[in-house]
């Protein structure tokens, strides 16, 4: 995985190649979260957005364990799938679609 963006003590957004799905993974990991973190990372995010269009990336997947995360993702334009996929532990994950 390559760090795209990285807080110190609170989390980061990096960007895989999943090969069995044959699509980009956006991982994003945030510790504290609060409305300025949300302003903040939307920001980054945008600037993100622009950086992988840039390199031809159109879009992005994420494997989201809970509601909760499933949530979180929609809040950044994130799309659900009705597919279930297993990460490499075994555990079940909704899959999200995000479009640059």
């Amino acid at each position: 995985m390559r760090v795209l963006y990285e807080e110190k003590d609170n989390g980061f957004i990096g960007l895989s190649w999943e090969p069995t799905l044959k699509v980009w993974i956006l991982h994003i990991d945030c510790k504290e979260w609060s409305k300025e973190t949300y302003k903040r990372y939307k920001e980054i995010g945008q600037m993100i957005r622009e950086e992988l269009k840039k390199k031809g990336i159109t879009e992005v997947y994420g494997l989201s364990e809970t509601p909760k995360e499933v949530k979180f993702n929609r809040m950044f334009g994130g799309e659900v799938l009705p597919y279930i996929v297993y990460d490499s532990e075994g555990k079940p994950n909704y899959l999200v679609k995000g479009v640059l």
